[in-house]
């Protein structure tokens, strides 16, 4: 005869799975709610607008294709090789700034004066050379004149104002100064690309860039070249403690900063990566207190601010 056994009370344990199984529905439905939460925040929003307060650039690129590290805190620039021979012999290339730098010879700006009239017929020929450093675009040109024994000095000069003005506006030179009737001067700048320094060259040879650093050309005419490196007085000094805020609905974006010194006004430059180029103007201001107002950016953005004056333009951005 089968014996049959009690069955055992299973209410306490129904009510212990009861408890675990609304313990981990509660747990689910916590985590669920917070990440709807987060998801719902305004503050996913306002990380789409950044700011590179650690290491950002000191200001724009020292030339084309440079690229700013956050790791190192500098500049990266893909190698530039040497365009063209040397102007001068004594000149160097810089490659950092992908140019031929000589002291003395090039600059932003050039002035030719004619200290001694030619002795013989001959031909001058003229060139102005640089490679913009915004850009990496080459301007070159070139152009040439007749001289006489005995041409006078100042219209000497004026044939190089011309030859210049003739033959190198396309490649963004021009003779912005002109003193060839009184004092036998004149001074060429690169409007195309005004930061550049650039090279200007007489010589009596085609195959040569300039003859006069190494005294009277061929012909035996006498020119004295300078180039000018170009100053300012005073700079503006760079901002600090670069704020973002987002006012009101969220819409905007609010930035604010500490005032530069020398600094009439203020530029707001964005890019959407942290070492790109800043080119963009986002907006301008009056001061930091006041700050500029920009629009909620789709996606990520970087802003970097610089001050400004009449003397010397735009700072350096922070």
């Amino acid at each position: 005869m089968p014996l049959h056994r009690p069955l055992p009370d299973l209410l306490p344990y129904a009510r212990r799975c009861a408890a675990v199984f609304c313990g981990l529905g509660l747990v689910l439905l916590q985590s669920a709610s917070s990440s709807q939460s987060a998801s719902a925040s305004p503050i996913g929003s306002i990380r789409t607008a950044s700011t590179t307060a650690t290491c950002d650039p000191p200001g724009p690129a020292p030339r084309f294709g440079c690229q700013w590290s956050t790791d190192v805190c500098d500049w990266f620039c893909p190698v530039c090789d040497p365009f063209g021979a040397p102007p001068r012999t004594s000149c160097n290339w810089d490659g950092k700034l992908c140019n031929w730098l000589c002291p003395g010879y090039t600059g932003v700006e050039v002035t030719v004066q004619t200290v001694q009239p030619p002795v013989r017929d001959a031909t001058v020929y003229v060139r102005l050379s640089s490679l913009c450093a915004a850009t990496g675009v080459v301007a070159a040109c070139a152009g040439s004149f007749v001289v006489y024994p005995g041409m006078p000095i100042s219209q000497k000069c004026q044939a190089i104002a011309d030859a210049i003005s003739n033959n190198c506006s396309s490649a963004g030179y021009a003779v912005t100064e002109n003193d060839c009737r009184l004092e036998a001067t004149l001074t060429a700048s690169n409007l195309g690309c005004p930061a550049t320094q650039f090279a200007l060259g007489l010589s009596n040879d085609a195959g040569v860039f300039d003859q006069t650093g190494q005294g009277p050309l061929p012909d035996g005419e006498s020119d004295s070249t300078t180039g000018m490196t170009g100053s300012c007085t005073p700079m503006p000094g760079p901002v600090s403690n670069l704020r973002l805020a987002t006012p009101g609905d969220g819409g905007d974006i609010q930035l604010t900063w500490d005032d530069a010194t020398n600094a009439d006004g203020y530029v707001v430059f964005s890019d959407t990566a942290p070492n790109g180029t800043f080119s963009t103007v986002a907006g301008t201001a009056q001061s930091g207190a006041s700050g500029s107002t920009v629009g909620m950016p789709p996606g990520n953005e970087y802003y970097l601010v610089a001050g400004s004056n009449t003397s010397c333009g735009v700072g350096p951005r922070y």
